[in-house]
């Protein structure tokens, strides 16, 4: 298994342990928003560039074989 199959497994993992998370689950704002929203848009807005980037380090090692 190459190891850059787990770079979109950071934010996937923080999308998937957001309900569970204890500093997020407490009362209080970020930027004006609930803690669960903001966490929830920077880990989405985050995965994007994750597939990308292992989209093109595949399509690099897939060209060298």
């Amino acid at each position: 298994m190459r190891p850059y199959y787990l770079i979109p497994a950071v934010p996937a993992l923080a999308l998937v342990l957001m309900p569970v998370l204890p500093f997020l689950n407490s009362t209080g704002l970020w930027l004006g928003l609930p803690r669960l929203l903001v966490w929830g848009a920077v880990w989405v807005a985050l995965l994007t560039p994750a597939m990308l980037l292992t989209g093109r380090l595949m399509s690099r090692a897939e060209a060298e074989k």
